[in-house]
């Protein structure tokens, strides 16, 4: 549904994953900021008068509106839209992008290193999460991991450090780690899979 075919003036209360306690009420504009800012995914619970039950925020809003806010949390523009607008093409009935979180890897310089390594990004959506190689000829390669193939998915930090790397743990023992991902990219990253891996095992 689309934020459009709600009211304006419609009241929400949000019941974040995992919790039991519901927090509101809220404006849609609220629920944005919310939103923009990670205090809310789109995966925590919404309701307001009409709908029959508690129901993720990603089920009631479009989510290309809603995830736009992501947008705003300092990635390289053009690996973004590159990464987003592949990604979305792909996407099976019922599939979501939820973030996506790209590498900050220093600049080039003639007088510095040259970078050997393509820059990354990492998206993750309901279903899976996509390691996105953004070659230099411009082209992309992804490397797909389905949520039930992930055991666990984590970020790891150093004190006072700006960036960090998002590990990602497979079934079959597997273990890959993207590194240089902001911090604040990172934190949400990281918790939109822990919260999605909660819900899977939920349901299991």
């Amino acid at each position: 549904m689309s934020t459009a075919e709600l009211p304006e003036y419609q009241i929400f209360s949000v019941l974040r994953l995992g919790e039991k306690t519901p927090i509101g009420p809220y404006s849609q504009n609220q629920l944005v900021e919310l939103l923009n800012e990670g205090s809310i995914n789109a995966t925590d619970f919404v309701f307001y008068e009409g709908l029959e039950d508690w129901t993720p925020i990603s089920d009631v809003f479009d989510l290309h509106q809603a995830i736009a806010n992501f947008k705003d949390d300092g990635q390289d523009h053009e690996m973004l839209t590159d990464a987003f607008n592949s990604l979305s093409s792909s996407l099976q009935e019922g599939e979501d992008i939820y973030y996506i979180a790209v590498q900050d890897l220093p600049a080039l310089s003639l007088t510095g290193p040259v970078r050997l390594t393509s820059p990354v990004s990492v998206a993750i959506t309901n279903e899976r999460i996509c390691v996105i190689h953004h070659k230099m000829t411009g082209s992309l390669e992804f490397d797909v991991y389905s949520m039930n193939d992930v055991c666990d998915a984590d970020k790891r930090t150093k004190p006072k450090e700006k960036k960090g790397v998002f590990s990602i743990l497979l079934n079959s023992g597997e273990r890959i780690d993207i590194d240089k991902l902001p911090t604040h990219q990172l934190d949400r990253l990281a918790k939109i899979a822990e919260d999605l891996k909660r819900t899977e095992q939920a349901a299991t």
